[in-house]
């Protein structure tokens, strides 16, 4: 289900209601009687984290991208399998 807005034509006050995706068409009624047509919700774009110190890396990370950057000027490979933001093991590559 999905959560889709509707303006009323008379009154203009927006309703929200879920509905299936092939159901997004069936306007309800508005509280005042008129009848509403879909409108386009705006969305929030939502940062990919909050930032935080990471004590492996011994600086603030502001984004999973930085902290890419931050590892690679280290030198530092990803730990997987175990926690991301502690797992940060330092190894001198091969060159």
């Amino acid at each position: 289900m999905i959560l889709y807005e509707y303006r009323c034509l008379l009154c203009k006050e927006i309703t929200e209601a879920l509905r299936d995706i092939d159901d997004r068409d069936d306007c309800p009624p508005c509280d005042c009687g008129g009848e509403t047509k879909k409108i386009i919700s705006a969305y929030r774009v939502h940062g990919d984290m909050q930032p935080y110190y990471d004590d492996n890396l011994d600086t603030h990370i502001q984004s999973k991208q930085h902290r890419q950057k931050v590892m690679k000027q280290q030198g530092v490979e990803e730990n997987f399998g175990q926690n991301w933001h502690t797992s940060a093991v330092k190894h001198r590559r091969q060159r």
